[in-house]
């Protein structure tokens, strides 16, 4: 009977240390609750810009492209759109859903292109947004 509880005091104590390791230093997945970016109070590199303290010179930027970029923005979000309706219509065909990706990918690399870069070379303050 003392062996028994023995056992089970040692098999707990090693669960519990898994589960606090697997557990990490920074809150569930090691600080990357929603993937890297959204620990640390909201300041890692998915957030940008007003955010991280840097907004001052951003802030005219971003607005600029969010103005430039609004009917292009719109085209997108009424193609996604059309693309779900599609997806679940059971009557659509591959080639209509296999083009619409396409046109979705050829609108999202012309905002890309238009995407202001930060001093790093890389896009300024917007994480994987779009």
């Amino acid at each position: 009977m003392k062996n028994l509880v023995i056992a089970i005091a040692v098999v707990s104590v090693l669960a519990l240390g898994t589960l606090a390791f697997a557990h990490g230093t920074g809150g569930w997945g090691g600080g990357y609750m929603m993937g890297p970016g959204y620990g640390g109070h909201m300041t890692g590199p998915g957030y940008g810009g007003h955010m991280m303290g840097r907004g001052a010179p951003t802030i005219g930027i971003d607005r600029r492209f969010l103005d430039e970029t609004t009917d292009l923005r719109k085209e997108i979000h009424e193609k996604r759109f059309e693309y779900f309706e599609a997806r679940r219509n059971p009557g659509t065909t591959t080639e209509t859903l296999t083009t619409l990706e396409r046109e979705i990918g050829e609108l999202q690399e012309k905002l890309y292109a238009k995407a202001p870069r930060s001093a790093k070379g890389g896009f300024g303050g917007y994480g994987n947004c779009f």
